[in-house]
């Protein structure tokens, strides 16, 4: 289940005792209540038994499937075909997420919030076509857009195994239970989800594919072992593709971007990994850079400052949260699977605080006097991807 929510909390904000290169205490973080999802198995006699293949962007064959099983989404197939087209998913695959999330929203909690995606947790829809449009430039922007395509990349995302928002492990049968549904609307689970992959794997009306394997996860980086650290970039300069805020240098000089004081967003024990790309940024990504972990690794502020919620707008781009410094640069994080006591709007935090839990994929972003920075190099010469 996604989180992109920056959430509150009154108590009193911990600060760890050390910000510099070395070993930190590591932070006890409470995880939020959260309701579980109901990660059905189709063949229980549910509203997913009714589930059969259909071509991918046949809207009236989806709007059958969804009029049998007596789903509240049962007329919305044209919404569900035009969102998920737009986005360049296979629109199946929308409603296989909404048949392992909520039952096809038969699911009575997911009806009240207009929800069938588990999108939040607990995020409020005012009608069920605006969560149907929102999963789709979501999966589209998020995921695909950040090269997760297939079930079990999206669903290391979308729903961690390990998150503290799901202390049932309802997570570990994501991929599989959204596989299962998939190839009974007669997509290949064991192919990317877009629609360019996918449009030569519709099968005739009534027809029932094969069950396939369900789909492994891959393996998350290696946790490690011992105390997470907290590394303080040492002054070298990053090492920069050129002059431009998009390749990593400084929008007004053009010599390499750095923050004084940085610290990289995630604190992990010295034998434990974090991924990432390098090189210049995506086209339409305003230079965002997924760092990949163990989930529930922990994160802290990169630099000091000032923390202040995203606007909607900026959510939906994956921001969760602004920390801004004196200066007026600010860094972006994407939502947390947790957040530390304290960690609001208007607290002030000092580089290396500890800001909550990562779910596995952590959203890092960089502005300075409006223009989007790739914030890579700087990563780069403060802990480089395993």
């Amino acid at each position: 289940m996604p989180r992109h929510l920056f959430a509150y909390s009154a108590a009193a904000l911990p600060v760890l005792a050390s910000t510099a290169l070395g070993v930190a205490a590591a932070v006890t973080v409470p995880a939020p209540a959260t309701p579980a999802r109901p990660g059905v198995v189709a063949g229980n006699g549910n509203a997913n038994d009714q589930l059969s293949c259909v071509a991918p962007q046949d809207a009236a064959g989806i709007d059958a499937i969804l009029t049998r099983a007596g789903s509240p989404l049962a007329g919305d197939g044209r919404d569900i075909v035009a969102s998920a087209t737009a986005a360049g998913i296979d629109p199946r695959f929308v409603v296989a997420v909404a048949a392992h999330e909520t039952m096809l929203m038969t699911y009575a909690p997911a009806q009240t919030i207009n929800n069938p995606f588990g999108l939040g947790p607990g995020m409020r829809f005012t009608h069920h076509r605006d969560a149907v449009r929102y999963a789709a430039r979501l999966l589209g922007r998020h995921y695909v857009g950040e090269g997760r395509s297939t079930i079990p990349l999206i669903g290391s995302k979308w729903a961690p195994v390990g998150a503290a928002n799901d202390p049932a492990g309802l997570n570990n049968h994501w991929a599989g239970g959204v596989s299962r549904y998939y190839a009974a609307l007669g997509g290949d689970p064991h192919q990317p989800v877009t629609l360019d992959r996918q449009r030569g794997t519709s099968c005739a009306p009534g027809a029932t594919p094969t069950s396939p394997t369900p789909a492994t996860p891959p393996a998350a980086p290696a946790p490690g072992t011992g105390t997470p650290q907290i590394v303080v970039w040492d002054g070298r300069a990053p090492s920069v593709a050129g002059p431009s805020a998009a390749e990593g240098g400084d929008p007004a000089t053009g010599a390499p971007a750095t923050i004084s004081r940085f610290a990289f967003p995630l604190a992990v024990p010295a034998d434990g990994q974090v991924r990432y790309t390098s090189g210049p940024c995506t086209a339409g990504q305003a230079c965002t850079t997924p760092l990949e972990s163990a989930p529930m690794a922990h994160v802290v502020a990169a630099t000091d400052g000032t923390l202040t919620p995203a606007t909607p707008a900026e959510q939906q781009a994956g921001v969760a949260f602004w920390l801004t410094r004196p200066d007026g640069d600010r860094v972006g994080y994407g939502a947390l699977a947790s957040y530390a006591p304290g960690i609001q709007g208007g607290a002030v935090v000092s580089t290396g605080t500890p800001l909550g839990r990562s779910t596995g994929s952590l959203s890092f972003t960089w502005q300075r006097n409006g223009a989007d920075v790739n914030p890579r190099p700087l990563l780069a010469a403060t802990r480089p991807s395993a």
